[in-house]
């Protein structure tokens, strides 16, 4: 791009840099919570709006943009989220989250692209891009970000490593090419996240399998879900839905094994029998009345049920307002239907 044709882009940028930095706070903490609240994973969330002096560096480097609106059709990061998850295998985890969170424009499927190297051409870049925008939930108070996307990206710990570094040395170079050496450390580099994707895996098993042995109160929402999960008997796919269930134990003051045994069981009865009759029934009650509830089987759901079956009424006057739109609210909405399952029976 001429360097007027440049000017006149960072300078509408400017002024409407706090549109894009607003549209990547909201974006980063719904994302926080898919990984902390909805997935209960170990991950970390980045977020950032592009510096105009990033956009003019990038724009000096291409010829592919011909006019100003061109360049925010077309760049596709000026709004920008990172995921990054300990494990390669929680990625997918994580972009089936984000295709059931967010919408694309016009409220269409969210673009997915898939950005695996696997070593083609020397390149070990992994990531998956998902081109969001806010759903109507959103933007209530934030009309002004209607159709307006956001770059997520989504790795694993040791692809950020790898792609941050291979990225900043192959492009932004300080002076000349890179030398023979350095294209050869940078090719071992992308061979050792395989190898280390495989060590992270065995040493969050060995944690977890230490976890499970533990005693006495919960350490945080993964010590819950480890061993919790253990004891309804789903394993990992405990996770599910386990941190805003987490939160509810810790405001009740239940923050123990012992402490959930001795408040929501008789002194004769099992967690997990209880569990599964409580499951039937509601399962039952929802699908007589035709509810848009969903509740699994196979996730955190069974303990909720356990916790509803005592502690229903002071969740729900806790937390009184629900409101329709709100994605967030999907364990308040289980105990509204849990309630009027019942008061009716």
């Amino acid at each position: 791009m001429n360097d007027n044709l440049i000017e006149e882009t960072v300078k509408r940028y400017i002024r409407e840099y706090d549109r894009y930095k607003k549209l990547a706070d909201i974006v980063f903490n719904i994302c926080q919570n898919i990984v902390q609240k909805n997935l209960t994973i170990r991950a970390t969330v980045q977020h950032r709006a592009k510096s105009p002096s990033s956009l003019a560096e990038k724009l000096r480097k291409t010829t592919k943009y011909k006019s100003v609106d061109s360049v925010f059709a077309g760049i596709s990061d000026l709004a920008g989220v990172r995921i990054i998850t300990y494990q390669e295998a929680d990625r997918p985890k994580v972009v089936e989250d984000i295709r059931r969170t967010f919408v694309g424009i016009e409220n269409e499927e969210i673009r997915i692209e898939v950005k695996d190297k696997n070593g083609s051409n020397g390149k070990y870049y992994k990531a998956t891009h998902c081109q969001v925008a806010l759903p109507s939930e959103y933007l209530i108070d934030n009309f002004n970000l209607k159709n307006t996307t956001c770059e997520i990206q989504v790795c694993s710990l040791l692809s950020h490593v790898y792609n941050e570094i291979e990225h900043d040395l192959q492009y932004k170079p300080r002076t000349g090419k890179l030398s023979n050496e350095e294209k050869l450390l940078i090719d071992q580099l992308g061979l050792i996240t395989k190898s280390g994707d495989i060590t992270i895996r065995r040493l969050l098993e060995a944690t977890n399998e230490r976890l499970k042995k533990q005693k006495g109160e919960f350490v945080d929402v993964h010590d819950f879900t480890i061993r919790m999960g253990e004891l309804v008997k789903v394993g990992e796919s405990f996770s599910k839905n386990a941190g805003l269930l987490y939160d509810e134990f810790v405001n009740l003051k239940l923050t123990s094994p012992e402490t959930i045994f001795s408040t929501l069981l008789n002194k004769d009865e099992n967690l997990l029998d209880v569990a599964n009759t409580e499951f039937e029934r509601l399962t039952e009650y929802i699908r007589e009345n035709n509810l848009p509830v969903k509740i699994d089987k196979i996730s955190s759901d069974l303990l909720l049920l356990v916790l509803l079956r005592r502690m229903v009424d002071p969740i729900l006057k806790e937390n009184p307002a629900i409101a329709d739109n709100d994605r967030t609210s999907r364990l308040l909405k289980i105990a509204n239907v849990y309630k009027e399952m019942i008061s009716k029976q």
